[in-house]
């Protein structure tokens, strides 16, 4: 439950389902912890940004001026055709320590370039390990996108652009290092670039993006610090699944998520079962049994089973297509949990209908109303809030294996949807992915079983008995 409150503190991430929150690390990484067991020993974790704390390194020719705006931002004025400035962001990564090196890198920043015409920049990346230089990519894309265009090409005048690489979608014809290579290599970089680079000793390395004015005009560019990242095979607290998510982030936020359907969920199971019990226990005779006799055919009917034949028929049929996925578990959960509540209101009611205090309120002249909200409602209060809790680990168990069958929720993640997918997803390559499995799995046991004992325990607190001190 604490968790669930503070999950936007706890992680940085709103939907791990999500593309651009997916393969923050290699898919199937283990926890940075997990290195306690012999078999993960060795392997390197994910680092967010190796140029965090790095201070830029200056070299130009030609008619070039620079300043730094603030710590994150670079102003760049040239003149002069092949005037250039190369800006080197220093930092460390020791690749003797690991076994093998990270699966894959990514370099990202942005740049606005102005200029009176149109004007030809070129920005070359490298990433230097030693006396070793890597010329990873030159590029300008005119508009952010993942694709990698050809070297040298026009960009648009006076407008941001961002610069996304990964080793993933380098090439022979984006990459000029990948070009280079000879055999198999020349056809494999992304698989073969992280290990030329950051596999070996240690030893300093620089990233090095170069700015050269092709044009002859005078132009102003600003750039941002570039991020560097390494996708290592260890991540976080609880590792990644097989998107390369966030298992932590996914944790988290199915917490919350289950924990908010499930309590309000369960309140309005209450409600409609506290308002057909009521009704029924006291006014008893044909109404009790007519009432008494739906709920016992609902009793008869399997839930889940139900649910899912509801839920596929509606949802197959298009009768909910303005209808959100998460209003209409809500509703079918409501309006199929609500029995095992109402025979317990119904079983108080007919205790305390008979009792002399509701005998004498209905002499002085009490109406049901009256009594129902004077002398009844307060008596059972106990049950009523016990329910409440004894309802919340039912709707997270049913909400749970309706996701866990991939009938329900599956673009946000939740508890169910999380065992649902790491069980489909193991296989003999992965093997047992513990990381995953397990903290859902232990995360509904415990909270179901938390949510008994607070409602066992809220029960006899809230007993009229003991709030009027008889026992």
């Amino acid at each position: 439950m604490i968790i669930s409150i503070f999950a936007n503190y706890l992680t940085p991430y709103t939907n791990p389902y999500s593309f651009n929150q997916e393969y923050v690390a290699t898919p199937y990484s283990p926890p940075q912890w997990a290195t306690i067991f012999p078999q993960y020993s060795g392997l390197p974790p994910t680092y967010n940004n190796l140029l965090s704390s790095s201070q830029p390194q200056f070299v130009k020719n030609g008619t070039v001026s620079y300043a730094q705006v603030g710590s994150s931002k670079l102003s760049v004025y040239m003149k002069g055709s092949g005037s250039f400035l190369n800006v080197s962001y220093p930092f460390s990564y020791d690749g003797s320590k690991y076994k093998e090196a990270p699966s894959s890198f990514t370099i990202t920043f942005s740049y606005l370039p102005k200029g009176v015409n149109s004007t030809e920049v070129q920005l070359n990346v490298y990433l230097i390990h030693g006396n070793k230089t890597f010329f990873i990519s030159s590029y300008v894309p005119p508009t952010y996108t993942l694709l990698f265009f050809y070297p040298v090409c026009t960009i648009n005048m006076d407008s941001l652009n961002n610069i996304y690489i990964s080793s993933q979608s380098l090439t022979y014809s984006n990459s000029p290092f990948v070009n280079s290579l000879s055999g198999s290599a020349r056809y494999e970089g992304a698989f073969v670039i992280p290990s030329l680079i950051f596999k070996g000793e240690p030893s300093s390395y620089k990233l090095m993006v170069s700015i050269v004015d092709l044009s002859g005009q005078p132009i102003n560019v600003t750039m941002t610090k570039p991020s560097l990242h390494t996708q290592g095979y260890l991540f976080g607290i609880m590792g990644t699944d097989f998107r390369g998510s966030s298992v932590f982030a996914e944790f988290v936020l199915g917490a919350r998520f289950d924990l908010e359907l499930s309590v309000i969920t369960a309140v309005v199971i209450v409600a409609i079962g506290l308002i057909v019990g009521l009704v029924a226990g006291y006014k008893g005779g044909k109404t009790d049994l007519t009432l008494n006799s739906i709920t016992d055919f609902f009793l008869t009917i399997p839930t889940l089973p139900l649910f899912i034949v509801l839920e596929s028929m509606l949802v197959a049929t298009g009768l909910v297509l303005d209808i959100n996925i998460v209003v209409l578990l809500f509703l079918l959960i409501a309006l199929l949990s609500w029995m095992a509540t109402m025979k317990v209101i119904r079983s108080a009611t007919l205790t305390l209908r008979g009792r002399t205090f509701v005998e004498a309120s209905r002499a002085l002249g009490g109406g049901s109303f009256h009594i129902i909200m004077k002398h009844l409602i307060p008596n059972i209060l106990g049950i009523i809030v016990a329910q409440i809790a004894y309802d919340v680990p039912t709707v997270i168990l049913i909400e749970s294996g309706i996701d866990f069958l991939g009938l329900g929720i599956t673009s946000f993640p939740t508890w169910g949807n999380m065992l649902g997918y790491a069980s489909h997803e193991v296989a003999a390559s992965n093997g047992f992915v513990w990381w995953w499995i397990l903290p859902p799995g232990l995360g509904i046991i415990l909270l179901s079983v938390a949510f008994y004992f607070i409602g066992t325990s809220l029960r006899d607190v809230l007993s009229p008995y003991k709030t009027r001190g008889e026992i």
